[in-house]
């Protein structure tokens, strides 16, 4: 019988490339000491979230006022010029308005105060860029709850949940019940209308007048009463009617007596009897007038009778 080779079993191999160079790694990794990886700790950003709109001693001085100062402090404060005449700012500075006196009811803190006036701003903002309701819902309650950073790192971690519930509820009396109501308002375009294009223009008096004049250059108390009390001057009298009223004197006694049949007793009883005449004449006449249109009327009324009948 001739020489047979056995086959090699499978489970008997020999070592690899690939296992040697695992091995060396293990070695080395086992030499070499193993620094930990450290995370560098990031820095703390401080939450400047109250003072977005105002600063603390703008919202400390906002808090101290009456409704009514508040108004006008506003007014020079907000960005929101032409308050009496521009409908859109003047919206908006009677909500900041009414923010700021509900912060006074619940006797908020300056941080507080500035904090519900951030997120009231935010809500408006919302309203300009078009959003739905619900999503100006979801997007309060998310930063009311701290479940949402307002910007990194900040969140309105200011408030109590007694608070948020308050604040909630102002909200949903507010703008979110009348959410129509302020998006029109601060969507609509005012329509402006010019009224009047008049205008009063002062200029100055002319140079060298005086307006009023000096008391100096008035007229005294008795050069006005000597004029008042002078008698009237006299006119001069012609050469003509001064010989006329001698020639007058002289002709006295020859003047004629009256005639006595031209008096005012005769002149009335003769008006009086001319009048009577006249009178009855155009009496007479406007009786016929009147009685002679009062028959055609009667005619035409039997006319009209008859064709109805």
């Amino acid at each position: 019988m001739g020489d047979s080779k056995r086959p090699r079993s499978k489970t008997q191999r020999s070592p690899s490339s690939n296992s040697l160079k695992a091995e060396r790694q293990r070695s080395q990794s086992k030499a070499e000491p193993q620094t930990p990886d450290v995370e560098p700790e990031p820095e703390a950003i401080e939450n400047v979230l109250p003072w977005e709109i105002f600063n603390k001693d703008q919202i400390t001085e906002l808090l101290s006022c009456t409704p009514t100062e508040m108004l006008s402090k506003l007014n020079t404060l907000i960005p929101s010029p032409n308050t009496h005449v521009n409908l859109k700012n003047s919206i908006k500075a009677d909500l900041y308005l009414l923010v700021l006196h509900f912060a006074q009811q619940q006797h908020f803190l300056e941080d507080q105060a500035g904090a519900i006036v951030t997120l009231y701003q935010h809500i408006l903002n919302m309203v300009l860029e078009g959003k739905e309701l619900m999503a100006l819902v979801l997007e309060t309650s998310l930063l009311l709850t701290c479940q949402k950073e307002f910007t990194p790192g900040m969140k309105f971690n200011f408030f109590n949940p007694d608070q948020v519930s308050k604040i909630s509820k102002y909200f949903s009396m507010g703008v979110f019940q009348h959410f129509k109501l302020y998006r029109f308002s601060m969507l609509q375009e005012q329509d402006q209308n010019i009224i009047s294009l008049e205008k009063i223009v002062h200029t100055c008096p002319p140079q060298g007048s005086f307006d009023p004049p000096p008391l100096a250059e008035a007229i005294s108390e008795h050069d006005i009463e000597s004029y008042l009390n002078a008698s009237p001057p006299e006119s001069p009298r012609s050469e003509e009617e001064v010989a006329g009223e001698e020639g007058e004197l002289g002709t006295e006694e020859q003047v004629e007596q009256p005639n006595p049949l031209i008096s005012m007793a005769n002149v009335q009883t003769v008006l009086d009897t001319v009048g009577n005449d006249i009178m009855d004449k155009f009496t007479k006449d406007m009786k016929n007038k009147c009685t002679e249109k009062e028959n055609q009327y009667v005619n035409r009324l039997n006319k009209v009778k008859k064709a109805l009948d």
